[in-house]
């Protein structure tokens, strides 16, 4: 789903949908792409900042 640069077919096909549906409901799937698309803005904001794993800012 995030993976842009190398990404050459769809980033979530039909049939993975399909699949992962069937376990989440639509609520549960939103919950999914929030968290998946926060923790990848995250880790784009770190890539930028070098900002080492377990600080803490203050």
């Amino acid at each position: 789903m995030t993976r842009l640069a190398d990404r050459s077919q769809e980033s979530v096909p039909d049939a993975l949908w399909d699949e992962v549906a069937g376990h989440f409901d639509e609520k549960e799937l939103s919950a999914l792409i929030l968290t998946i698309g926060v923790t990848s803005m995250f880790n784009r904001i770190n890539s930028t900042i070098k900002e080492p794993a377990d600080t803490t800012w203050g």
